[in-house]
């Protein structure tokens, strides 16, 4: 029997260095656990969250970590001067 591949979710972080990209399959709890921890840190740094779908169609800010979210795009707050 063939069974299907786990849909991975990604999480893209715009930083100093490029974009990196963090995956987890939404069904793997330690996965789960370790993309929640990074969207946490990086949420306390000042970053907004976006998800948007893996098309990259215009998304909503995420203010919680949302494991079934198909894609969400990390990036630092960019404030005017």
């Amino acid at each position: 029997m063939v069974t299907a591949a786990a849909e991975k979710h990604e999480m893209s972080i715009l930083d100093e260095t490029g974009d990196t990209k963090v995956v987890w399959d939404e069904d793997n709890t330690a996965e789960v656990e370790e993309a929640r921890g990074t969207f946490d840190r990086l949420k306390k740094k000042g970053y907004v969250a976006y998800k948007v779908n893996k098309k990259g169609d215009q998304g909503e800010v995420m203010d919680r970590f949302d494991p079934s979210a198909e894609k969400m795009i990390m990036a630092p707050n960019m404030r005017g001067g």
